[in-house]
Order: C-alpha cells, then sequence, then structure tokens
C-alpha cells in the first residue's frame, strides 16, 4: 500500500528528487517536510535541510508497497 502524501508534499518530492550532486536541496516548509520526514521519503541533512531518501525515490517511480 503506498503512503497517501498531500499534492504540496508530493511536488515538493519531485523538486527534491531533481536536486544534483552538489546542489544544495530546495527550500521545504516546516510542515511538507515534517510529512516527508514522517513517511520516511526524506531525511535531514546536516545543514538543517531536507533530501529525498531511496524510499522517496521509490515512491515516485511507482514502486513503492
Amino acid at each position: 500500500m503506498s503512503k497517501s502524501l498531500s499534492p504540496e508534499a508530493i511536488e515538493a518530492l519531485r523538486r527534491l528528487n531533481e536536486v544534483g550532486i552538489g546542489q544544495a536541496p530546495p527550500l521545504v516548509s516546516t510542515s511538507i517536510a515534517a510529512e516527508l520526514l514522517g513517511a520516511g521519503l526524506a531525511d535531514e541533512n546536516g545543514n538543517g535541510a531536507i533530501e529525498i531518501t531511496c524510499d522517496g525515490r521509490k515512491y515516485l517511480s511507482g514502486d513503492c508497497d
């Protein structure tokens, strides 16, 4: 069963997925960040920003259980 996310969280996840190596991740609101972190689709980096996880990439590709 896939995790249910708000449309805003899905859009934020897509933006996080587009970040290249060495690029700063986009800013995400606190509530959206909490939604993604709670679902395990993003993780906090050492700079207080969030980055997409492997599970987040799987969610976007449709491979989520």
